[in-house]
């Protein structure tokens, strides 16, 4: 073979293409047109609105916290403690009904609930262990399995009536 001007290669040899690699793993299967069960935009609404209630939640608890170690009488401690759990019932139920009316994805009311209890639990634990008198640990752990379990389940169960009272009553049947 002669070389051809300029140096490069002949055309000949540029007619050639190396062969496709072969794949190691089988195909992938067609998509079937069907969305993911936990698309990313309601991991963003879990995220957004759990941080968003929990803090609220923090804030009532706090609060409550403060006029309790201001009260003199055991009674008024005692109305405040009701009045403060019957706030983060209300505001945990209300987060559950929001995820879902916003996801349409039934249990993540749970899911923010989750979210925001735990915030909530380590928020008002730490503020608690700051303050004299110390709690023991065992009133901590209370505290903070109780925050978690009120979070998770007043938002689940409310997310979830929801959900259920929307597929009733409009036929729309959420997944």
């Amino acid at each position: 073979m002669a070389p051809t001007p300029g140096g490069g290669q002949s055309q000949g040899t540029l007619d050639k293409t190396p062969a496709p690699p072969t794949r190691s793993s089988p195909p992938r299967p067609p998509r079937t047109g069907r969305r993911p069960r936990w698309p990313r935009s309601a991991t963003i609404s879990v995220l957004r609105l759990g941080v968003l209630f929990g803090g609220l939640v923090i804030i009532v608890d706090l609060g409550f916290t403060a006029l309790m170690q201001r009260s003199l009488s055991a009674d008024d401690v005692q109305a405040w403690e009701t009045l403060d759990e019957i706030l983060n019932y209300v505001l945990f139920s209300v987060l559950g009904v929001m995820v879902v009316r916003e996801t349409n994805i039934m249990f993540a009311g749970a899911v923010a609930g989750l979210v925001a209890g735990i915030l909530d639990a380590i928020v008002v634990t730490a503020a608690s262990a700051m303050v004299p008198p110390q709690p023991t640990l065992e009133v901590l752990e209370v505290g903070i399995a109780r925050n978690i379990v009120t979070g998770l389940v007043f938002a689940g169960l409310s997310g979830v009536v929801y959900a259920l009272v929307q597929r009733w009553s409009s036929g729309h049947r959420p997944r």
